[in-house]
């Protein structure tokens, strides 16, 4: 996730938040990474995951790769804009 600071300000009820900080349109990548017991245990959990953010939303993407040295799966996962990543991320 990144963030990319734009100076716009919103006024709610005497509190204040920088809306460029909080939710970047471009910021619709998940990252992923987790450990687990092998390579094929690994990359199935990740596929599954994929699935579940694919039945949701119509045009993810994703990839990940095996780090033998870490025993983990690193992978990436695409939303076409980051209110389905955020929504994926909170109900996942």
């Amino acid at each position: 996730m990144s963030l990319k600071l734009e100076q716009t300000s919103a006024d709610c009820c005497g509190a204040y938040a920088d809306i460029g900080s909080v939710i970047s349109a471009e910021d619709n990548v998940l990252d992923i990474h987790f450990n687990a017991e092998d390579e094929a245990t690994g990359m199935v959990q990740f596929a599954e995951l994929l699935v579940k953010a694919q039945a949701r939303f119509a045009d993810v993407t994703g990839e990940a790769n095996w780090e033998n040295d870490k025993q983990a799966v690193v992978g990436h996962v695409v939303f076409s804009c980051a209110a389905e990543r955020l929504i994926f991320e909170m109900g996942a």
